[in-house]
């Protein structure tokens, strides 16, 4: 990360607030009979901040239940986990290539392993519950993100205006004072969402571990985090992923001050302006924002 960037306290214990909604689409509301929303989405601020969200595949009929699922199971096994993610999240140490990969690993057999279970309980193929994933567990030092299928990761950090563009001059004499800061958005994973145009990934039985995107960032000068479905990201992330709307973070400031409520969000999602020009699909969102210092 650019030296420039604002340290901020290095403390698991760092206050965050996390809020998450998931709301059936025009698409799907206006259908005879109405479709169950497909989406699910949840997270919490102890004992580390998690997010999770996932989108029930349309063409499965009981995708719904498997995003339900598999939303409830990560955040389970997450807290499981805790004493591995706080020595791969926290530590000063940064981990190795190969522990990141065995981490991921096992949270997409995880998965895969959670919606077979919960086929079998209902008689049904696999097929029928998949869903795509985003996953978020945030540390001290890093953040570990997960990808499978479409929708979108978003990082916001609070970065000193027009840092870029300042002169030697300009940075000298605001040595002795904090410089402003301002948000900065930015997309984690690539665009592509499968093999073919239109098509995503979706975890199933045929899901295969090189085909998921993973990492870790660290949290340096890190203010916020948004997961999104497609149906969300339609209005607030540019196709190619390079322009996110700053609405995201109008409500991650309004969260992190508690003034940011799940009906507030839902508003927004029916409102004319978000919904004219879409594809009418479900919408779902989970936020996690930091106090700032």
């Amino acid at each position: 990360m650019p030296a420039e960037l604002p340290a901020f306290p290095n403390e698991t214990t760092s206050r965050w607030s996390t809020l998450a909604v998931a709301t059936a689409g025009l698409g799907h509301v206006e259908k005879t009979p109405a479709m169950p929303c497909q989406d699910a989405a949840d997270g919490v601020a102890t004992p580390r901040p998690a997010l999770v969200l996932a989108d029930g595949a349309g063409s499965s009929p009981a995708s719904d239940l498997g995003a339900r699922t598999l939303v409830s199971a990560m955040l389970r096994l997450a807290d499981t986990l805790e004493a591995q993610l706080a020595w791969l999240l926290d530590g000063r140490e940064a981990p190795t290539a190969d522990a990141v990969a065995q981490l991921a690993e096992l949270l997409v057999r995880h998965a895969k392993g959670t919606l077979h279970d919960r086929a079998g309980e209902q008689c049904r193929p696999v097929r029928d519950l998949r869903c795509t994933l985003l996953l978020a567990l945030v540390g001290c030092e890093r953040v570990l993100w997960l990808k499978v299928g479409d929708g979108e990761l978003v990082l916001e950090r609070a970065v000193p205006v027009n840092a870029a563009q300042e002169t030697q001059e300009a940075s000298e004499a605001q040595n002795e004072e904090a410089p402003e800061l301002m948000p900065n958005l930015r997309t984690l994973g690539e665009r592509g969402k499968g093999e073919f145009a239109n098509q995503t990934l979706f975890v199933d039985e045929r899901l295969a571990f090189e085909q998921v995107q993973y990492g870790v960032e660290t949290t340096a000068a890190l203010t916020g985090i948004a997961l999104m479905s497609d149906g969300a990201a339609e209005k607030l992330v540019a196709y190619d992923g390079e322009q996110v709307s700053g609405q995201l973070s109008h409500w991650l400031d309004d969260l992190r001050q508690g003034k940011l409520r799940q009906r507030d969000l839902i508003r927004r999602f029916y409102s004319e302006t978000f919904c004219r020009g879409t594809s009418g699909d479900d919408r779902s969102i989970a936020l996690a924002a930091r106090d700032l210092p």
